[in-house]
């Protein structure tokens, strides 16, 4: 009896550790560091091409003020994102629900895609000092 109820044992903790490895491993980025570091390459290009010719972001090293208007992107600029934290849901909200310009970025970003750059402009800008509301662009 002593046996059966070590096996149980053993055969539960070892039930209990796959799954806890393989819960872990289905979020994105979770004890890894390289895909951290990818997501946030992803997001910094995802960001230079969607956000940076109107949102100055020294961490993606975008300028912002507006872009000649080559890609249909913008032609005055918007709020540098410097100082701003912005949060995940403004990013999100403000080209699903389109303000200030950001029709054509609605038209050519994936879901994917703002996801991806929503959450790095979280991450970088999380420290920053002034908070961001709706309006801020």
């Amino acid at each position: 009896m002593a046996i059966v109820s070590a096996v149980r044992r053993t055969v539960f903790a070892a039930v209990l550790t796959a799954f806890a490895v393989s819960f872990v491993a289905s979020f994105p980025g979770v004890g890894s560091g390289a895909s951290r570091t990818d997501d946030l390459v992803t997001g910094r290009q995802l960001y230079r091409k969607f956000c940076g010719q109107c949102h100055a972001l020294s961490a993606a090293n975008a300028a912002g003020f507006g872009s000649d208007n080559s890609h249909g992107l913008g032609e005055l600029g918007g709020p540098s994102f410097n100082e701003l934290r912005v949060p995940y849901s403004f990013s999100v909200t403000a080209v699903v629900e389109p303000t200030g310009g950001h029709e054509v970025v609605k038209k050519r970003i994936t879901a994917k895609q703002l996801r991806a750059v929503a959450t790095y402009i979280e991450k970088v800008t999380r420290k920053h000092p002034v908070p961001a509301f709706p309006t801020s662009g």
